[in-house]
């Protein structure tokens, strides 16, 4: 048993360099899309600019971010996924040097564009090195540590923003990135050294990536093009429904696919991916509801509503390492059912909510619904990276990214249609509009747990 505890042991040392390497390029991710969170309103009057088009410093970081990083993904399969890390965080760092020296609100934008490149890097290799670089066994637990660091980012984000901004100046909230950027490339130099990455001439399909770059760039840029009415409303759909139409006649000739779209008739891919796209959405809404309905609602401060939007994150950080760990006894379709659930349970309560509800009430809940978001995220990404070969472990983490990202942006367009549209409406009248985006982000989350059911039954 000594012998045992101590093989256990040293595995986890060898282990740590490995997670934390990967997990900067997550944490710098989270953290930097809190700060932005914050700081939309400060950076609007530096640069004496209306919240509308500052806030396209966050749009277009996504728009950049989700269209890329497939390209990415296919690329780090081929070349290695350390080298690509690497180069992420070198463009991240300068992009983020760039940014805290912009001279007007344009610069900013196309610098927060280039900072969405590097991120788009980052996120399509940080799963993928840890599921190359550490064996089966200990994977799951590596998974879960990867998911509290993702938590962490989330937490510090917003209070790292908020003092930054009071105490140190609006450049500091973009070059607090550079001393993590340099952390994961030391790291990365180390781990270089130490492991031989398997790599995979796989072909990049540069025109199969061209079609689905366009396709969830005009997706996403439809869902933030909220000024214009008509016909040029309409025209980034019809992009992606060409764009993706495109995606699917080539992908099914080539004879290296990005994704082989035969996963997509098995079960035990789809849910995976389904639940996924599920938690973005949900999560989206679980962070914009109650910040408009504890500020505008309940009269709280704003610091007060950040403490209350604390919780999901904190639930998340606390059930992430222990999910990761019951992967290889629970079984990735159980522990995502479990995890499904309890978020069902916090979200149909908080569409049952009371305008006398004591503000501790919605803090437990979005508690609830982010323990069983810890519980979920590390199954669900161990259930979709496990569907593919090592060699495309960057592609199919680059693909679970992607549609997270879309989940995100979906929600957040969901969420702030209905508050724009209900916008002035009076406190008892606005409480049913409340509701009702709990009831839409439950409806999404039941359908995934009944899909998550029928496949642990499936596995039986």
């Amino acid at each position: 048993m000594q012998a045992l505890t101590e093989n256990r042991s040293h595995a986890i040392t060898r282990d740590w360099p490995i997670i934390f390497t990967a997990g900067a390029g997550f944490f710098l991710s989270a953290m930097d899309t809190g700060i932005m969170n914050v700081a939309l309103p400060a950076l609007s009057q530096i640069f004496h600019s209306n919240v509308r088009v500052m806030a396209w410093t966050a749009t277009l970081y996504l728009l950049l971010l989700s269209a890329t990083i497939v390209v990415f993904g296919r690329i780090s399969d081929r070349v290695g996924r350390l080298k690509v890390y690497s180069m992420g965080l070198i463009v991240f760092a300068i992009a983020s040097l760039l940014c805290g020296m912009s001279f007007s609100a344009t610069q900013l934008i196309l610098f927060r564009g280039l900072q969405g490149i590097g991120a788009a890097m980052l996120q399509a290799t940080s799963a993928a090195i840890i599921t190359t670089c550490i064996p089966q066994e200990r994977r799951g637990a590596a998974l879960g540590t990867l998911g509290m660091i993702l938590g962490l980012g989330n937490i510090l984000g917003p209070g790292a923003g908020g003092l930054l901004l009071s105490f140190a100046g609006w450049p500091w909230i973009f070059w607090i990135n550079l001393p993590i950027c340099a952390v994961g490339l030391w790291g990365s130099f180390k781990l270089a050294k130490a492991t031989k990455e398997s790599c995979a001439r796989v072909p990049l399909n540069l025109t199969g990536n061209l079609f689905l770059g366009v396709a969830v760039f005009g997706f996403l840029y439809g869902l933030s093009a909220d000024t214009v009415d008509g016909f040029a409303r309409t025209l980034p759909f019809c992009f992606f429904a060409a764009a993706l139409t495109g995606f699917v006649v080539w992908e099914a000739r080539a004879a290296h696919p990005i994704v082989p779209l035969s996963l997509f008739r098995k079960v035990r891919f789809v849910v995976p991916v389904w639940s996924g796209l599920v938690l973005g959405f949900a999560t989206a809404i679980a962070f914009i509801a109650p910040a408009y309905f504890l500020e505008e609602i309940a009269a709280l401060e704003p610091w007060q509503v950040g403490l209350v939007n604390l919780a999901a994150p904190a639930g998340l950080v606390l059930l992430s390492g222990r999910s990761g760990r019951l992967i290889g006894t629970c079984g990735t379709a159980r522990l995502t059912s479990a995890g499904l659930a309890l978020m069902l349970i916090a979200l149909l309560t908080l569409s049952a909510m009371q305008l006398n509800w004591h503000t501790a009430v919605y803090g437990a809940l979005l508690l609830l619904y982010g323990i069983g978001a810890g519980l979920f995220i590390p199954a669900n990404l161990s259930a979709i990276m496990g569907s593919v070969s090592e060699t495309l472990q960057g592609t199919i983490g680059s693909v679970q990214r992607m549609i997270h990202n879309i989940g995100l942006a979906v929600g957040t367009s969901a969420a702030t249609a209905v508050l724009h549209f209900n916008s002035g409406t009076e406190a008892a009248g606005a409480l049913p509009v409340y509701r009702s985006l709990w009831m839409m982000a439950a409806a999404a989350v039941l359908l995934a747990l009944l899909g998550s059911v029928s496949l642990s039954r499936l596995r039986r």
